[in-house]
């Protein structure tokens, strides 16, 4: 049997990096037979969309720049996965990232016409339909804050004819600073990987990953502290954590008690 092949962007500039550790979880979720390239736009030489049009009126599907772009492009000519994963930089893409959905103007076709959603769109190239997925972390509690960003990757996912096949999203990304806070976190995220590569991810498993963490008024006193620096902020961001780690601990229990109860 042919290897499902996955087109990932891992679009932060960090190392180490949490938002790439959620996508190599997603991967790991999606299991064996897979053949995954991995991209990082910020490691490469790619210009920006020059808006000459030479990939229409010169060498039809050919962008006149010869730089990395090309490698992403073979990839998505194949991928039956694409998985973009950016952290939240101004409720947007990074602008690396940016670059590559921009450079995608190669993929349409001169022409307009009438779309099944009712507006207009250009015909398209290599006609892929990949299942195609959004992961991002941002270092704000509110979930509110990806508004714009998921808005943005549907509105491409449509027109360029991707199946938009879910979101892994992690506000108050900080907390996964805190030992052992993340691990439930992480099976989830194994979890929309293998949800993934048998339809989609589901909206409970979306909401589960996005839960918080602890209360936002400890969160943002915890990222202050953790830029202010010195002993009693660091003593400050410890006491937090172990606050949120016992929570976490009760909550686990009650849990497990009400499923008790409720078996008897």
């Amino acid at each position: 049997m042919e290897k499902k092949k996955v087109l990932a962007i891992s679009g932060s500039m960090r190392n180490p990096s949490f938002t790439e550790r959620m996508l190599d979880l997603c991967i790991e979720g999606m299991g064996e037979g897979l053949e995954v390239q991995k991209f990082y736009p910020h490691r490469m030489k790619i210009g920006p969309c020059l808006g000459c049009w030479a990939c229409w009126k010169k060498n039809a599907g050919v962008c006149i720049q010869k730089d990395d772009f090309g490698q992403i492009l073979n990839a998505y000519k194949e991928a039956d996965y694409l998985l973009l994963a950016a952290p939240l930089y101004f409720f947007g893409l990074p602008a690396t990232v940016k670059n590559v959905i921009d450079r995608l103007f190669v993929i349409l076709e001169p022409g307009q016409h009438k779309s099944p959603r009712g507006g207009t769109e250009h015909p398209k190239r290599y006609h892929r339909h990949s299942k195609a997925v959004l992961i991002s972390s941002c270092g704000f509690p509110e979930f509110g804050n990806f508004d714009l960003l998921r808005q943005h990757f549907m509105k491409i996912s449509q027109e360029l004819d991707w199946k938009w096949a879910g979101e892994v999203l992690v506000p108050a990304a900080g907390t996964a600073n805190v030992p052992r806070l993340f691990d439930s976190k992480y099976d989830l995220i194994r979890n929309a990987g293998a949800e993934l590569v048998t339809g989609s991810i589901s909206k409970a498993t979306t909401e589960r990953i996005a839960e918080a963490m602890m209360p936002a008024s400890d969160y943002r006193k915890m990222c202050t502290a953790n830029f202010r620096g010195g002993l009693v902020a660091n003593l400050t961001r410890i006491l937090i954590g172990i606050k949120a780690i016992a929570r976490l601990a009760m909550t686990s229990r009650e849990v497990s008690y009400a499923i008790k109860r409720s078996t008897m």
